[in-house]
Order: structure tokens, then C-alpha cells, then sequence
């Protein structure tokens, strides 16, 4: 599979270079920009879509999460605590972003229940989001650059990972991108439905992820109040641009209200504003400023999560840093030219976009790469942009660039389709559904009154359990016990042990937290992958 990849970049470097060089033959430039295009998106849809349901092996906690509330969802119009469209989930007592789960459920009623089936949104979003980036800069700048980026976004770690798997709050790198692009877009037609297009967009990339509700305001403050000032948009049309975007944003509102303890819980027919077990409202703050002094430390390199980057490859590559700031100083220049023209372009747009991310990034209190993802999307460009001023330069620079690249990509694409899915396996982070099911199915036709289902402390391990059960959320609830906000009971499944009783079964999802009383204790032992039963 690799070497097939690979195949396909040398084709591709080499119809890159070509582009570049024969300028003055127009008709050539557009077929050598064409037959990129067409390998390069062929390449994409190869590497965002090969081994979805088992790359990554297994399933997050979170994407265990959002499964089950979109199963439920899926057959019975409510989630897992029956609330009926929640604007905003509960999950596991801290509350998940909403429209990852709703975009699952839809696929499953198309396509039924699988981990490919929701992983299918991520995919679709980032292939959506690559369409709108490649079509946003080769509008702006033209197709040379509108390559380079389709290029990056086809080998650099961080675009490839993020789009594999169903962590809801990753949807905020794609929404971005294409909420941008309809606002950029809205810019240059000066039509009004575009704008009204450009709020619904924004409008949903609110129900991505907690921390659009400071970035958005922050970057769209910026770009209007600039655009209002110097007459580049109408009060008519920041109206068909807010009218959507208010009243998409109004349920989150309320959310916030309700979960504050200034409203209850809201029910209406269209949906439902629950309260969560505990609010994580306190995760921003100034004083945080001073702890991520290392911000870019981490989202260049690795933030200790195997989910989110690999330390030996980086999130783009380690070389790629000073393309970074090279084009950052280029955006910048640009961006500067363009007000003092007091016009508005792209680089301005995706500028404010960086400003409003990196501001807010610096407040969470310990950010990481699947927190600050958004700030990708003007990370990737920057680099796009250094190295489009320095292929300009020489045919010869753009021959070791793509070479690096090329690589540095052969080595990633191993290490990630080959040798990740086997390490993840046992990881901390993932557990495969499908040994819980052989392991439950097993533990089941024992026949006895207890069955323990044991994680690592706050991995709610009841998830895995409903979950490999299809457990209906009526039967979920009248069976539930809790404690503290934590689900501790469902049925004759148990989620916490004092005390180790023989006539019980143990089932633990990871090895290393198998206590040393029960090793040595009578107990007969089966294994199924990862995942080990002592009855």
C-alpha cells in the first residue's frame, strides 16, 4: 500500500514541478495543474477512507460516547438520557459538542451501525473542507499555490489523522475552512444569499467544539468591523449574514444560560437544552496565559496523546516550521497591503482567524492538538505560502522540498497504517468493540449475577458495555445507578469492585489494570485480544 503511494507522489512531484516551470505554455499549465488535481485528490480519497473502521484500531472513549447517543438517536430519536435532539450532550456528565453525534445518526440511518459508519462524517467534512481550501486559495492566489496546498494536506500527519476518526471537536479544523471559504466568497460576490450561506455555516461550526463560542466572535469582529469601517460590506448584507448565524446560535445561548443556573433545562419539539452534571465553564482563563508559554512547542511536535501526533514525525513534519514563519511574514505583508488599500483579501481573513485562535488557545487551561485544531488551518497556509515564494525561486529548491516531503511521508504512511494500528491496540486511549462483545457474549453465558466491567478510573468503562449490548436507552435508564455523576451500575453489569468474590466475573478492558489479588487468586482466565475475563 505504501509503495503504491509512493508511486503516486513521484507522478505528482513531478507534474508539480512541470506546473511551475512552463508558465509561458498556458495550455500545458493547465493540463499539468488538471492531472495534479485529479492524482492528488485520488491519493486523498486512497488515504482518508483506507482501513476507516480499523486505523485507528478501536474506539475512543468520546467516539464510544458519541456512538451511543447517535445509535440512540438513530432508533429512537432521543440519546442515551433521553432528551430528544439535545443541542448540547451530556455524555459523560461534562457535556459533548452536538453536531458530530447528529451527523452520525444520519449515516447510520442510511447505512446501519459500523465504526466505519461513524467515521464517515469526519471524512466527508475533510474532504468537503480540502474542496473549499484548494477552491478558496486558487481563487485568491491562483492554482500553483492551490497545488502546494492540496499537496500538504494529502502528506502532512495532522490533516490525515484528524479526518479518521470521530472525535467530535476535530469537526472545527473542517468547519472552519468551509465557513471561511462561503464568507470569502460572500466578500467577493456581494450577494446576499452567500452571506446568509456564510451564517448558517458559522452558525454550525458553533456546535463543533466549546471553544468556537470566543473564536468566532473574535475573528468576525475583526473582519466585519474592518469591512464596516472601510465600506467593503453593507449593513443590508451583515444583516443576511446575522439573521442565520443569530438564530443557529440562540439554543447554545440558552445552553449557557441553563447550565449556569440562570434558566432549567428547556424542552421543545424541534429539541431539548439539558443540564450537565458539572459544567466545564472554568476552562478558560488569563492566568492560563502564563502556563502555555510552550503552545507551539506542542502543536508542532507531539502533546503526549498517540491520537493526536507521533513525537519522531511532528503534526507537519519538523522541517516544515521555518516554511511556517516564512510565510507568516509573507500573510503578514500582504495583509498589510491590503488595509492600507483598505480592501479586504484572504490573507487578512485568515490572519484574524489565526489572531482569534492563538488568543484563545492561550486562555485554556492546558491546551493540546485536538483543542487548538483549528489553528491548523492558517498553520497549513503559512507553510504553503513559504514554499510557494521559495519554489518561485528555484526549480531546484522545489525538486528538495517535494523530495523531503515525499520522504518524510513514506515513513509517516508506515508507521501509521502499518505499525500504529497494532500499538494503539493496547493503548490506553482505544478499546477494540469488538473484543468487549466477544468478552460480554462470553461472560454472559456463565450465568452468573455480577459481571464487573473494569477501566481505568473516569474512562467510563459502562460506555463500551451499553454499547456492545445495543442497549436501548429506556432499558439503559430504569437500570441505571450512579454516584457522584458517574455510572456505576447498569443492570447486573458493575463499573467499581472493593472487593474481589469468586462468584463473580471480572472482565478488565486493559491488562496493566488487572490487580496482582486476582492474578493469584482461583480464577479461570480467557482472553479476546486486549481485553481479559476471570470467572
Amino acid at each position: 500500500m505504501i509503495k503504491v503511494l509512493n508511486i503516486l507522489f513521484v507522478v505528482i512531484a513531478t507534474g508539480l514541478i512541470l506546473c511551475f516551470f512552463r508558465k509561458k505554455d498556458e495550455t500545458c499549465d493547465y493540463k499539468y495543474y488538471s492531472v495534479s488535481v485529479v492524482i492528488l485528490s485520488c491519493a486523498l480519497v486512497f488515504l482518508f477512507t483506507y482501513g476507516l473502521g480499523s486505523i485507528p484500531n478501536g474506539l475512543h472513549v468520546d467516539e464510544a460516547g458519541m456512538a451511543y447517543d447517535a445509535l440512540n438517536l438513530s432508533f429512537y430519536n432521543v440519546d442515551r438520557f433521553l432528551y430528544h435532539n439535545p443541542v448540547y450532550f451530556i455524555n459523560f456528565g461534562g457535556g459533548q459538542n452536538a453536531l458530530y453525534t447528529h451527523l452520525a445518526s444520519i449515516v447510520i440511518d442510511f447505512l446501519g451501525y459500523s465504526i466505519t459508519t461513524l467515521r464517515l462524517p469526519a471524512v466527508f467534512l475533510s474532504f468537503l473542507a480540502v474542496f473549499c481550501f484548494v477552491m478558496m486559495i486558487k481563487k485568491a492566489h491562483g492554482k500553483y499555490l492551490a497545488v502546494i496546498v492540496l499537496f500538504l494536506l494529502c502528506v502532512l500527519p495532522f490533516s490525515i489523522m484528524h479526518s479518521r476518526w470521530g472525535l467530535e471537536s476535530y469537526l472545527l479544523f473542517p468547519m472552519s475552512i468551509i465557513s471561511c471559504f462561503c464568507l470569502f466568497w460572500a466578500f467577493l460576490s456581494h450577494k446576499k444569499r452567500c452571506f446568509f450561506l456564510a451564517g448558517i455555516s458559522f452558525g454550525l461550526t458553533l456546535y463543533t467544539y466549546a471553544v468556537s463560542y470566543l473564536i468566532l466572535p473574535i475573528f468576525l469582529a475583526i473582519v466585519f468591523l474592518y469591512s464596516l469601517i472601510n465600506k467593503k460590506v453593507t449593513w443590508s448584507e451583515c444583516f443576511c449574514f446575522a439573521i442565520p448565524l443569530g438564530i443557529l446560535a440562540l439554543p447554545l445561548i440558552l445552553m449557557l444560560l441553563v447550565n449556569n443556573n440562570i434558566l432549567s433545562e428547556i424542552e421543545t419539539p424541534f429539541f431539548s437544552i439539558p443540564k450537565m452534571f458539572f459544567y466545564r465553564g472554568g476552562e478558560f482563563s488569563l492566568s492560563n496565559i502564563l502556563n502555555n508559554w510552550d503552545l507551539f512547542g506542542i502543536l508542532f511536535s507531539q502533546d503526549g496523546l498517540i491520537y493526536n501526533s507521533f513525537g519522531k514525525f511532528g503534526t507537519m513534519y519538523y522541517f516544515s516550521i521555518p516554511f511556517c514563519i516564512y510565510g507568516f511574514v509573507f500573510v503578514v505583508k500582504d495583509a498589510i497591503q491590503s488595509m492600507k488599500k483598505k480592501s479586504i483579501s484572504l490573507d487578512f481573513m485568515i490572519l484574524a482567524f489565526f489572531v482569534a485562535v492563538f488568543l484563545v488557545t492561550m486562555l485554556l487551561d492546558g491546551p493540546n492538538i485536538n483543542r487548538a485544531n483549528a489553528i491548523y488551518f492558517p498553520l497549513i497556509y503559512f507553510v504553503a505560502v513559504g514554499i510557494y515564494h521559495l519554489v518561485c525561486k528555484s526549480k531546484w529548491i522545489s525538486v528538495v522540498i517535494l523530495a523531503m516531503y515525499l520522504i518524510f511521508f513514506s515513513f509517516f504512511g508506515k508507521y501509521y497504517f502499518v505499525t500504529y494500528p497494532k500499538e494503539v491496540h493496547d493503548s490506553t486511549y482505544f478499546v477494540s468493540q469488538d473484543y468487549v462483545e466477544e468478552a460480554i457474549f462470553f461472560a454472559n453465558q456463565l450465568d452468573k449475577e455480577r459481571i464487573y466491567v473494569i477501566d481505568m478510573p473516569n474512562y467510563q468503562p459502562y460506555i463500551y458495555t451499553v454499547l456492545a449490548l445495543e442497549m436501548d436507552p429506556y432499558t439503559f435508564n430504569q437500570s441505571l445507578v450512579m454516584d457522584g455523576g458517574s455510572v456505576v451500575q447498569v443492570g447486573r453489569y458493575y463499573f467499581r469492585f472493593d472487593e474481589i468474590k469468586k462468584d463473580d466475573v471480572y472482565i478488565f478492558l486493559k491488562e496493566h489494570m488487572i490487580p496482582e489479588e486476582i492474578k493469584n487468586a482461583d480464577f479461570d482466565c480467557m482472553k479476546f485480544g486486549s481485553i481479559t475475563v476471570y470467572y
